[in-house]
Parts: structure tokens; C-alpha cells; sequence
């Protein structure tokens, strides 16, 4: 099944330093969960380009007024290129720390060819095959924006504001679905809104010509002037935005109210692994998020934060009235009590715990219904992978999958020739497994996701489930020597199933290095996805529920400014589905 494309660029009003590629990855997953393939175009972080074009002028003995020549203009692009390079390179570890597969591309590995000034370059072709090879097998591919090589492989630039033309280029090459830069304004205005006084009109679609008025300083002219020679739509907006503005060859819209953030409030039930990693990225958005209290068994343990926001009591947090309740307690008790008085007092509720929508289905769904709030669990299921979202995209035949990212580490560390012992413990100091692994080595943890998934497909809750062959033990390692093991769950219209399987190099679920998750899904028209990401770890979890969160920003900014969701967001559940899952 090929998904479509979206080209995705990130400017240095956006990527102000190291920590805000965080803010990047959360757009690039957002994308990933509705079903795209994502090519992320980033520019230098705020301020690098022009550090390395001082460091280039303090090196140069050349009087300023002297011309440049050839030689010496691809010197300080090569230099100046680092700065994008830099940036690439970086968010792709980022996404890699938060569970989502990425690769990084540099220009002469796709043939990113541009002729002219070496420092204005203009872009003139595109080798196609290893993006779109790369795009197969990640869920997200990073090139830098603004560079591009010569005939003779030489790094050139193209120009300030560049990486915006390289996003269009990349787009129209590519033949991608979607096109949208990301900046720091959440639309094109006919002036610049930052400025004292009333704020000017924007543009809910701007013309050509209309985008060539502003003054550049948003979006570059030589950028929006290919899109008007090949006939480009694009979009301009903000990191999570809902309504940006399109830019195409049409008539020019006026009138668009601001599509700026509803700041929610949030309670948080938990701050162990994934609570803190959740607290950790909430801080980096307050223009979306305002953080009023967090549970924790032991205040003493968090003294680095404000002792005003904690509390002992988990109930009385989920009642106090935030926006939204994020439960991150786990287990069955008090977290399901916890949630029932979020519902109740009229929060939102975003969990993570697999347990609780297992048991407790019927119960949360009658309360979402009662109280007209929503329950979200995307963290619940295989961590970073969206794999309740992409169940939910179309009907489902069967689904096989390995959704247990501690077990998938303790069988890799088995078959790389430590003892079951000994991958265990190595789990343990990772972080990836409890101090008692016992529900995810022996499958019920599996079986649980299943039955969330189940419930997502609206399969009956009746269907025989059965996880007793699907335990990682001596004597199962023992009988499969050498062998790729995995534990591997099924899900169709007749029965749930835990498996420890022996898988082949052809299989989709043999390569899945670590606490890597996969998912397989058969959909009725024949048709196959298949995705890969991490699945244990405080990030790609925290990542997992952080995009719920902004799911339910997205959806109250929207209801806010009257309008119905985003035209290009998935349509998260059927409506015709039951279950506590849906939006």
C-alpha cells in the first residue's frame, strides 16, 4: 500500500535552537499517524547561517567590494551548508529517540542538482529513486533545505530563504500530495502582523501575485515564483496548525480569523518513565499546554518541581477541573477510578494504559458517551507505532503484528547470544522492561493490545483469546535454536492470538532491531500496510501520548473557529465503530 506524500518544511523561525527539533518531530509523527509519507525540509537553527557567514568573512582577506570568484563562492557555500547539515542530521536523531524510523539525505545522494551563482543557485533536477526507495522503509526521510550540488558535485546554496524553494522543488519532483511550510507565523497576512496596531487581514488562500506583494520576509519570492511557473499549490502555517494558508493559482481569500493555539490545561496522573517524558515535552509548548498539578506516590522525589503542582491524591487531580487528564499511573486501580473521575468532571482523558481499556471497555465507553468527552490511547498500542490510527484508516481483515517492545529486545539480546537472564537485566537498566517483566514475556501484556485493537475494529469482546503459546521461556529458546524468534499477535474476525514464532528474512516482522514494534495489516480490499517504530522506552511513548494531546488541541482550535477539522487530518474512528476509542 503506498501512502501519499507530504513535504514538510521546517525555517529557523521555527528551529530557534537544538531543543525545539522536538517541536519538529511532533509535526512529522502527527503526519505519520494520519497515514503519510513524510519528507521533512529543514533549514539551519536560528542564527547558524549567518554565524558561518562571519566566520567565513573573518577567514576571507578579500576586500569587501572585491567580486567573488567561482572558487572562492563554493568555499563559503560548502561552509555555510554545514549549518543545514547540522540541523538534518539532528532531527533525525531526534526522531529516532522518539520511536518514529528516519533517514537522513544529503543532496549528492539524490542528484539534487542546481546551476548558477554558487551562492543563489537554482535548482534544475532530481534523481527521484533514492527518496522515494528511503520512503518505503522509513516513516520519515530529513533533507536540508537550502544546498544543492553542481554539475560537478560541488556544494552550492540557493539563496536566503532557500530551504523554502528546496520544499517546493523536493514537492513538485516528488509529485507529493501536500506541500507546507512550517513558520513561526500561522499564515500569510498582508503585512506583518508582529507590528504595532491593528492586525492586518490574512489570507485564507493567496494568489500568486498576492504572495509576491508581502515583502518576502515569510515566504521566499524565488520560492513561491517556481511554484507559479509549474502551477504548485502550497500551504503556509504553524507547528500543529489546522487552518494555514494556501497559495495557489486562484483568487486571493481575505478575511481568515488567526489560527492560533487554545492554551488547555492539563493534569498529569503519574511521573514515572513516561509521566516525566510527557512533562518534559508539555514544557516545551505553553502556548498550547498550561500544566495545573501532577500526582506522584512520593513528593519528596520530584524536588525540581514547583511543590505547588503536586499532589498524593490522583482522584482529587482527575476532579479539579483541567481540560484535559493524562493517566500515566498504570495498573488497573486507582488508574481506572482515576479516569472515571476525569470523564466525570468533564476532562478529556489521555492514557496509556493497555490494562484499563481491556478490562474497563464497556464502563469508559458509556462515560464518553454520558459526558460527550473523548478518550484517547494511541501510547496504548505498540508505542510509537500509530497503530490503532491505521487500523482504524479502513476495515481490517487480520492484523500481525509484535507489539511488545520488551519482548522483541529480550528475544534480539537472546539471538545475539546472552541468556534469557541476562537480556532480561539488560532490559531492566535500559528502561525497557519492569522490575517484574513477567506480563510482557509471557504475552498477556500482547493480548491486552489486541484486545484494545479489537475494540477499535469493533470485533466482539466474546472472541477466544489466547496468549498460552506465546511465552518467552528456557524451554521455548531452547527448542528454537538459532532461530529469529518473535512473539507474534493476531487479530481477525475469529479469534485473538499470542504466538513465539519462528520468522524468516522475508517475513515483515523479521527485521525489528531491539525494542522495535511492527504491525501488518490486511485490509478487505487486499490491500497491505505494513509499519515498524519503537515500542518500549519513555520516549516513543511519551511521543504517543504527546500526539493525542495535540489531536485534542487541534480539534478544540477547530471547533473554536467554527470550522469542521482539517480537510487533510484522517478520519481517526468510524463512526459506525464502537468503543472508548474514538474521537
Amino acid at each position: 500500500m503506498r501512502h501519499p506524500l507530504i513535504v514538510l518544511k521546517f525555517g529557523g523561525s521555527v528551529l530557534a535552537c537544538e531543543k525545539s527539533l522536538r517541536i519538529a518531530v511532533h509535526d512529522i509523527y502527527r503526519w505519520r499517524r494520519d497515514g503519510y509519507r513524510v519528507l521533512a525540509v529543514v533549514s539551519a537553527l536560528a542564527g547558524r547561517t549567518d554565524a558561518l557567514l562571519t566566520q567565513c568573512d573573518r577567514v576571507s582577506d578579500r576586500a569587501p567590494s572585491a567580486p567573488d570568484t567561482r572558487a572562492h563562492a563554493l568555499a563559503r557555500a560548502a561552509h555555510i551548508a554545514t549549518g543545514e547539515i547540522e540541523a538534518a542530521s539532528l532531527l533525525a536523531l531526534h526522531l529516532d529517540r522518539a520511536g518514529v524510523p528516519a533517514s537522513t539525505l544529503l543532496p549528492h545522494a539524490c542528484d539534487l542538482i542546481a546551476r548558477g551563482d554558487p551562492l543563489e543557485a537554482t535548482p534544475t533536477s532530481l534523481n527521484t529513486a533514492p527518496i522515494n526507495n528511503l520512503l518505503e522503509s522509513h516513516a520519515a526521510v530529513v533533507v536540508p533545505g537550502f544546498i544543492a550540488t553542481d554539475e560537478s558535485a560541488q556544494t552550492v546554496t540557493l539563496g536566503r530563504g532557500g530551504s523554502d524553494l528546496t520544499a517546493l522543488f523536493l514537492a513538485h519532483q516528488l509529485g507529493a500530495s501536500l506541500c507546507r511550510l512550517i513558520k513561526d507565523a500561522d499564515g500569510l497576512y498582508t503585512a506583518d502582523p508582529a507590528r504595532p496596531g491593528p492586525c492586518p487581514p490574512r489570507y485564507e488562500q493567496a494568489s500568486y501575485a498576492d504572495a509576491l506583494a508581502t515583502d518576502g520576509s515569510i515566504v521566499q519570492h524565488r520560492a513561491v515564483r517556481f511554484a507559479q511557473s509549474v502551477n504548485l499549490s502550497f500551504e503556509l502555517g504553524r507547528v500543529n496548525g489546522t487552518r494555514p494558508t494556501r497559495i495557489a493559482p486562484a483568487p486571493s481569500v481575505l478575511g481568515a480569523e488567526p489560527d492560533l493555539p487554545r492554551r488547555r490545561t492539563v493534569a498529569l496522573l503519574g511521573l514515572g518513565t513516561v509521566g516525566r517524558g510527557v512533562l518534559d515535552l508539555l514544557q516545551d509548548l505553553p502556548d498550547h499546554f498550561e500544566i495545573i498539578g501532577a500526582a506522584v506516590r512520593d513528593p519528596a522525589r520530584h524536588d525540581d518541581i514547583d511543590p505547588s503542582l503536586l499532589t498524593t491524591d490522583p482522584i482529587e487531580l482527575a476532579s479539579r477541573g483541567a481540560d484535559i487528564v493524562v493517566e500515566a499511573l498504570g495498573g488497573l486501580e486507582p488508574a481506572r477510578a482515576a479516569i472515571r473521575a476525569a470523564l466525570q468532571s468533564g476532562a478529556h482523558v489521555v492514557t496509556a494504559n493497555k490494562a484499563v481499556l481491556a478490562e474497563h471497555a464497556d464502563e469508559l465507553e458509556s462515560l464518553t458517551n454520558t459526558h460527550n468527552r473523548t478518550l484517547l490511547a494511541s501510547a496504548s498500542v505498540g508505542g510509537a507505532l500509530p497503530a490503532i490510527e491505521r487500523a482504524a484508516a479502513a476495515p481490517v481483515r487480520s492484523i500481525r503484528a509484535v507489539l511488545n517492545g520488551t519482548a522483541n529486545f529480550v528475544l534480539e539480546s537472546i539471538h545475539a547470544g546472552n541468556s534469557l537472564a541476562e537480556a532480561i537485566a539488560q532490559a531492566q537498566r535500559l528502561g525497557l522492561a519492569e522490575a517484574d517483566p513477567a506480563r510482557d514475556l509471557d504475552g498477556r501484556d500482547s493480548l491486552d493490545k489486541l484486545r484494545v485493537l479489537a475494540r477499535t475494529l469493533a470485533l466482539p469482546s466474546t472472541l477466544p483469546a489466547d496468549a498460552q503459546h506465546g511465552a518467552i521461556t528456557e524451554n521455548a529458546i531452547a527448542g528454537a535454536p538459532g532461530s529469529r524468534l518473535r512473539q507474534v499477535a493476531t487479530l481477525d474476525a475469529t479469534a485473538l492470538r499470542i504466538r513465539l514464532e519462528s520468522v524468516e528474512p522475508t517475513d515483515p516482522l523479521y527485521d525489528l532491531p531491539a525494542e522495535s514494534n511492527a504491525i501488518v495489516i490486511e485490509r478487505t480490499d487486499g490491500s497491505m500496510e505494513i509499519l515498524r517504530a519503537k515500542g518500549a522506552g519513555r520516549w516513543p511513548t511519551s511521543e504517543s501520548v504527546l500526539a493525542d494531546l495535540l489531536e485534542l488541541s487541534r480539534a478544540d482550535t477547530a471547533l473554536a473557529a467554527g470550522t469542521l477539522a482539517h480537510p487533510h487530518r484522517r478520519h481517526a474512528r468510524n463512526h459506525a465503530q464502537k468503543g472508548p476509542l474514538h474521537v
